[in-house]
């Protein structure tokens, strides 16, 4: 589960870094804005999801699973 939760984080990363190449050639400075938020959550929550994955990994390895 944890390899699939990581995947995600990368997936999740992939799309930010496209969202901001699309910032980047955007006139409007209102959608250049919302895309960089959109963007940074999208880091965010890759963040997230690899804390995740790596509690649930050192979970695992406790129990002996």
């Amino acid at each position: 589960m944890a390899e699939q939760l990581l995947l995600l984080a990368d997936e999740l990363r992939t799309r930010a870094k496209e969202i901001l190449v699309l910032a980047v050639s955007t006139d409007d400075l209102e959608v250049r804005d919302m895309r960089r938020v959109i963007a940074a959550g999208y880091e965010k929550l890759a963040r997230r999801i690899e804390r995740r994955a790596r509690e649930a990994r050192e979970t695992r390895e406790a129990v002996g699973a």
